[in-house]
């Protein structure tokens, strides 16, 4: 067992419309040139072809457990892998995972080859039994594994193919760097100078994803949705004059935009648009929630959240109607999603969001 420690990072290409695909050999092109500009050595480069398979029951008995079981076929290789869960908050994701080496690509998994105390919530026997491949998705993979600081820092560009529940195909690119030796401030300082060098040179736009590419396949695939938040994950977190004051409040409510994000990302193969819409309208409320926090002056991060409020403050102001904070005016749907687009791709959006979850990780090793 081990801790896995990555930042995941949707790649959009630098002036395209909100949630497009890049092209990958220009995006690894680029990622190639910055690199060598970068204090980093690189170890070694792959392009691998993954096949993933994923497994649970017909009433998702592990996902309501928070475990996540996957067969992936790498070449002549075969990996049985289960993840479960930990944090997963503004891009960056901690999950202890398990992996076992397996001969060949089994119909089922056993659960047995894997640790007993993860089941601890489950019946083992009765899984078992109820056990099928539920979803799959291929990927095509870039890898860097890079030297850096005292760290060693695994970058894996990711072109997905997600199967949807009509027989069609989703595309998606994401960036993901895992630490892989070391600790977490040089996986924080590395994704700091990577972005910096990347947007500089106009090769990609980033956006912090808080879902797992496991979740995404499956509600592709039709056998999980996910769901709008509650009124009352909002609203119990800003009290009556609209301000809310401790850190715990503010990461909630920063966790409960990023599934707002993911849901309107997930584009029409993963949401219809009247969720859209109600998920854009909640999106809002959470940014002018943050806008108007206030978090102590003693706390570790109040200079991180003091930034974001002023991001985000002068963003909702310019997107408001004249003569009000409240209501925001945008022509359609597509006119919004860009709006929305330009905060979240917006670099010092992301920097700063980084900071404040990279702060309860401080001590985090590989």
């Amino acid at each position: 067992m081990s801790n896995e420690i990555e930042i995941k990072l949707m790649v959009q290409p630098y002036d395209g419309t909100a949630g497009g695909s890049v092209d990958g050999a220009c995006f690894i092109h680029g990622m190639d040139g910055v690199l060598a500009s970068l204090n980093a050595s690189v170890i070694r480069t792959a392009e691998l072809e993954l096949e993933n398979s994923y497994y649970d029951t017909p009433d998702l008995a592990l996902y309501r457990a928070g475990i996540a079981l996957r067969v992936r076929k790498t070449g002549s290789e075969t990996e049985g892998t289960i993840k479960t869960r930990r944090m997963s908050s503004g891009g960056i994701h901690v999950h202890p995972e398990y992996n076992v080496p397996l001969s060949e690509k089994p119909d089922v998994p056993d659960l047995r080859m894997f640790p007993e105390h993860i089941f601890a919530e489950i019946d083992v026997d009765a899984v078992q039994k109820e056990l099928y491949e539920n979803m799959a998705q291929n990927c095509r993979r870039h890898i860097w594994l890079v030297s850096f600081m005292d760290a060693e820092i695994e970058l894996s560009f990711d072109r997905v193919a997600y199967r949807t529940s009509d027989g069609g195909t989703v595309a998606g690119t994401e960036l993901e760097l895992e630490l892989k030796k070391g600790g977490v401030t040089a996986l924080q300082k590395f994704a700091g100078e990577l972005t910096d060098a990347v947007y500089a040179g106009r090769i990609a736009r980033f956006r912090p994803e808080s879902l797992s590419k496991m979740h995404r396949a499956a509600i592709y695939a039709g056998i999980s949705e996910l769901k709008l938040p509650s009124e009352d994950e909002i609203s119990w977190k800003v009290t009556e004059n609209g301000v809310c004051g401790a850190e715990k409040g503010l990461a909630d409510l920063m966790s409960t935009a990023g599934r707002l994000a993911s849901i309107i990302y997930l584009g029409s193969e993963g949401r219809n648009e009247e969720t859209a819409h109600k998920a854009l309208d909640m999106m809002w409320r959470c940014f002018r929630a943050l806008a108007a926090m206030q978090v102590p002056a003693d706390s570790d991060i109040f200079g991180q959240y003091a930034e974001l409020r002023d991001i985000l403050r002068k963003r909702i102001s310019g997107l408001s109607e004249e003569g009000t904070s409240d209501v925001m005016h945008f022509h359609n749907l597509a006119d919004e999603m860009a709006a929305l687009d330009g905060i979240l791709t917006d670099r010092d959006f992301i920097r700063v969001i980084l900071e404040i979850n990279f702060a309860g990780l401080r001590g985090e090793k590989a």
